[in-house]
């Protein structure tokens, strides 16, 4: 018999929860951030695909990531294709190490991928003064800390939707 606990890693999420995550992920990047909280601010869209990355990546892949960066851009007004191409290269990496990440728990993986946040900002950066952005500051890279910080408590907190969803289940 199965765990109901480990059953979460075989039924496949429903996509509403899926779709409702990375909405949720957006709207909290549109409030009004300002100050040294938006230069902080976690990706969290990027922080919801890398948990689908690794728990469902049959359904959410590069393709997901790509346009998902493009209407990154959109919303953020900023130069289009520049989170796309950090989201693409980000996805490939952890698609890449999935299955080394998922013996881990959220705690345990949030270390191991923060050279992953650090690639995805510095790669958006080098898109962005491709485009003729300026340079970015120091705050650019110390976001990749707080984006680990938040890895745990945005995994756990999908993990435990998923984990009541295969309660429910027949």
């Amino acid at each position: 018999m199965i765990n109901p606990r480990d059953r979460v890693l075989l039924d496949p999420a429903h996509l509403r929860l899926i779709i409702g995550s990375l909405l949720i992920a957006y709207l909290i990047a549109l409030l009004p951030w300002s100050g040294l909280a938006l230069e902080l601010q976690p990706d969290w869209v990027l922080l919801v695909l890398m948990h689908w990355w690794l728990r469902e990546p049959w359904r959410v892949g590069q393709g997901t990531g790509f346009i998902a960066g493009l209407l990154m851009d959109v919303v953020q007004t900023g130069a289009l294709g520049v989170h796309a191409l950090a989201y693409s290269f980000v996805s490939w990496l952890i698609l890449r190490f999935r299955t080394r990440l998922l013996g881990f728990t959220p705690a345990a993986q949030a270390p191991q991928l923060l050279p992953l946040f650090i690639v995805a900002r510095v790669t958006a950066a080098v898109a962005a003064l491709a485009t003729g952005s300026g340079f970015p500051r120091w705050t650019h890279l110390a976001a990749c800390l707080v984006d680990m910080a938040a890895w745990i408590p945005i995994t756990l907190l999908l993990h435990q939707s998923d984990l009541a969803r295969s309660h429910r289940a027949p």
